[in-house]
């Protein structure tokens, strides 16, 4: 059974039809803004090139949009509350768990949210970005992705978004603001399996190290049915690995049969945030300093998992699930 007390912040079963399909629309919109976001720079390019100047205008207005200063208004709160509603609706159902309480923009912690796992396209980080418990803290993502004007423009109307660059996190930190991140990255994709449940943080040390130095408490947070959202192909392993190193993706993936980049949709949902992991104040942390907190990170994450894997999967199938580390 999972430790007590425990807060249920979300919980949506037993949707209608037409939920169902505006549930689907979200997670339709938020993939296709990721994708045409990274393609935006040969986008313009072929507009210019091809005269299509309303195309290029749409692109350069999107752009300056996504870079100006502005505060939420009418039309950006509009989307949220769209998105925040009928995006878990999609799903067979979908619940959001938080050990101990919920967390709150004024009074709690700086808290840094360790997200696994990564999943095809981050549904569970995106379902917690869009949550209003989580609006206070800063989700950070692919600084290629933050830097892109799609994907920037639609994150700022949806949540608080931030870049995974080291130097900005830092920033992010002295600010004292909580982080929220999938440490396991481009190579956690890669290994997104629909039978395993997989996780690559072994050398994954360095969201430690900064926590450390900057004394910001971890909660462990695991996404059960993230890797049932999308088929990925497997294989192949320590070369998709190596090249994940690179920056590049190596993923093949296809979800709801008819519109592949779109998740699954008979699947179980089911968020938990654990409880804090405290960490000292070390500013200048040594390997060994790292080394034990991030074993120690390590034990939270599995007992997180195996504290809830009856809930997420029911007794038979949590008799034989287990977690990998990679």
């Amino acid at each position: 059974m999972p430790p007590q007390p425990y807060v249920t912040a979300l919980e949506s079963r037993n949707n209608t039809w037409h939920q169902k399909l505006l549930g689907g629309c979200c997670f339709g919109i938020f993939v296709a803004t990721w994708i045409s976001s990274i393609l935006s720079p040969f986008i313009l390019l072929l507009a210019v090139m091809y005269k299509y100047w309303t195309l290029a205008a749409f692109v350069v207005s999107i752009t300056i949009a996504a870079y100006l200063p502005w505060r939420k208004g009418f039309l950006a709160k509009s989307i949220h509350a769209f998105l925040s509603h009928y995006a878990p609706m999609y799903f067979r159902s979908c619940t959001i768990i938080f050990e101990g309480k919920v967390p709150k923009s004024d009074g709690d912690p700086q808290t840094f949210y360790a997200i696994h796992p990564h999943g095809a396209f981050c549904i569970g980080w995106a379902l917690l970005f869009i949550h209003d418990a989580m609006q206070h803290v800063r989700f950070c993502f692919a600084p290629a992705l933050y830097v892109s004007p799609f994907f920037r423009l639609f994150s700022r109307c949806v949540g608080n978004p931030g870049s995974a660059a080291k130097f900005a996190m830092i920033s992010y930190m002295k600010e004292k603001s909580s982080l929220a991140l999938p440490p396991g990255g481009f190579e956690e994709a890669t290994l997104t399996s629909l039978e395993n449940d997989r996780v690559f943080i072994k050398r994954r040390t360095g969201f430690i190290r900064l926590c450390l130095k900057f004394g910001i408490q971890v909660r462990p947070v695991y996404v059960f049915g993230e890797k049932s959202c999308y088929w990925n192909i497997q294989g192949k392993f320590s070369q998709r690995l190596a090249l994940n190193r690179y920056g590049l993706p190596t993923i093949l993936t296809w979800g709801h049969p008819l519109l592949p980049l779109v998740p699954k949709e008979g699947v179980d949902m089911r968020i938990v945030v654990g409880a804090p992991l405290v960490l000292p104040m070390i500013e200048n942390p040594t390997q060994q300093d790292v080394k034990v907190w991030h074993d120690k990170y390590m034990v939270a994450l599995a007992k997180l998992f195996n504290d809830h894997k009856e809930q997420a999967y029911g007794p038979e199938k949590a008799k034989v699930a287990k977690l990998e580390f990679w």
